[in-house]
């Protein structure tokens, strides 16, 4: 019985497509992560919001419909098969055997950020050997530094990662000083620093507390698609071909490129550099 169903459900949906009624299709964005992905009351908003929509106009057999939520709970309902599909991803098919990724959209860059005391008292070692006993502050939900010494290090205790729900909270910890370092993208945390500076969240409007350390790997973001229940999702594999199809065409237009710039220049801050010494590639 339960091959009939799916058997007459792709009958309904190859109709659908072939008499050109648009499938409504559902996907999920991160609602707290600026300036990529983030929500201005119920709308989506961000760069890969936009490359997105982009790419969906020219996919007119389907009706896409871009529900932000937070994102731990966009990974819970698409690891259980309750969503189709939910951006931005890093690929991590170890941890997240669940998921299936689109062609790459948009590339961060990882950056350490310290504060500006804690900087100045750091060896000139790579990372993250210099930051032995330090707290370190992570996103909730994100699985980002693969470095394997930091890895070994987090393991026998010789680092304390410390997580919040976003950017602006591990900022303000930072900012107390309940935090020595938080790692993240760089465009995420300068745009997150530029709104909380004019919000008057910092009492003397400056930032020279806080320093930029060693820039550690760049991270491409995806679309993530369920691996489960996808019986209820009978277009998967059409749509992810002809989305990474358009992602491509995208990309070697130039739209992806105008869209990240145009982004970038609502927040033209420049913090001092650690040095760089401490980078790893």
């Amino acid at each position: 019985m339960p091959r009939l169903s799916i058997f007459l459900f792709a009958c309904v949906w190859h109709a659908m497509s072939w008499a050109g009624t648009p499938i409504d299709v559902v996907i999920l964005c991160d609602a707290g992560y600026p300036p990529y992905s983030y929500a201005e009351g119920d709308e989506a908003k961000g760069i890969y919001t936009d490359v997105l929509r982009t790419a969906f106009t020219r996919m007119p057999e389907y009706r896409v419909h871009i529900r932000p939520v937070p994102w731990a709970r966009g990974l819970s309902e698409l690891s259980q098969g309750r969503a189709f599909a939910l951006y931005p991803p890093y690929r991590r098919p170890d941890e997240r055997p669940w998921m299936d990724y689109s062609r790459p959209i948009v590339r961060e860059t990882l950056v350490v950020f310290v504060r500006t005391e804690v900087a100045r008292a750091i060896e000139q070692e790579r990372f993250p050997l210099a930051y032995r006993g330090l707290r370190i502050g992570q996103n909730r939900g994100f699985i980002n530094i693969v470095d394997q010494d930091y890895q070994s290090m987090l393991a026998k205790g010789e680092l304390r990662q410390i997580y919040a729900k976003d950017n602006h909270t591990n900022l303000a910890m930072l900012y107390r000083g309940r935090l020595d370092a938080y790692i993240n993208d760089r465009r995420a945390v300068l745009w997150e620093l530029e709104q909380m500076r004019r919000d008057g969240v910092f009492k003397d409007d400056s930032l020279n507390w806080i320093v930029e350390g060693p820039w550690l790997t760049g991270e491409e973001g995806y679309l993530g698609y369920t691996r489960i229940n996808t019986s209820a999702y009978p277009y998967k594999d059409d749509f992810k071909k002809r989305l990474d199809t358009i992602l491509s065409d995208l990309e070697r237009e130039g739209v992806i490129y105008r869209i990240v710039r145009r982004n970038d220049a609502f927040y033209p801050l420049n913090l001092q550099a650690a040095g760089s010494e401490g980078a790893s590639q």
